[in-house]
């Protein structure tokens, strides 16, 4: 199992490589903002477009969604090989991430195996369909590879912008750690709607994804207890 493993891991290698060199630059880039590893937009490019996103939604009434995710077994595939295997599976959920969106929406990896999706122009269904791709994809490159690469995630839809940036990004980690909680390939989500005149805060509808279920799954009633 070790040898196969590592096998794949030189030739899968070997052609992501060569895609990324011969892939043209994509959309809007920030200066110093690609990850070395996966050749996404780094943590610091993924807050600037996320931002300048959130201003041109809150201008002109778009709605946007916002995903964060991370690998289920990415810890223990670093204790039990070489960080080759490890940096070979965060290329691959970088890769088909990047297959799971349109070329105008955000893809990057903000550190360790933790990612994100700015979906631009995009509501509830439009995002549901994309996690759904990335775990169908994710499901088909583990059956070819026998490389563990399920992933759990928090969305965050947002049909109004909310009253920062900052509350959509702190929301979509929140029920990434809720996601991850509930077990593996887990993904919940949250959709933001607009606030009526007489309310304080925008109304939240909640909802949960996992594979196999539909993204419609309710969610499990809250704890008495904090995020």
């Amino acid at each position: 199992m070790v040898w196969h493993i590592a096998v794949v891991v030189v030739m899968l290698a070997t052609g992501y490589d060569l895609y990324l060199r011969l892939r043209a630059p994509r959309g809007e880039r920030v200066r110093g903002g690609t990850d070395e590893l996966t050749r996404l937009e780094n943590r610091r490019a993924f807050y600037e477009l996320a931002g300048r996103e959130f201003e041109r939604a809150r201008r002109y009434g778009h709605p946007f969604t916002i995903a964060y995710f991370d690998l289920d077994d990415f810890r223990e595939v670093s204790h039990l090989f070489p960080h080759q295997v490890g940096d070979e599976l965060l290329r691959l959920v970088a890769g088909a991430a990047r297959r799971s969106v349109r070329a105008s929406d955000v893809v990057a990896r903000l550190g360790g195996d933790q990612y994100a999706l700015l979906l631009v122009e995009t509501g509830p269904d439009a995002a549901g369909a994309a996690v759904k791709k990335l775990q169908q994809t994710l499901q088909e490159l583990s059956e070819e590879t026998g490389l563990p690469l399920s992933v759990s995630g928090g969305v965050v839809t947002c049909l109004q912008p909310t009253e920062s940036l900052e509350a959509a990004i702190g929301a979509a980690d929140r029920l990434l750690h809720g996601a991850k909680a509930a077990g593996r390939d887990t993904f919940w989500s949250e959709v933001i709607v607009p606030q009526p005149v007489e309310a304080f805060e925008p109304t939240r509808l909640r909802r949960a994804n996992r594979a196999p279920p539909g993204f419609d799954v309710p969610m499990p009633p809250p704890r008495d207890r904090p995020f």
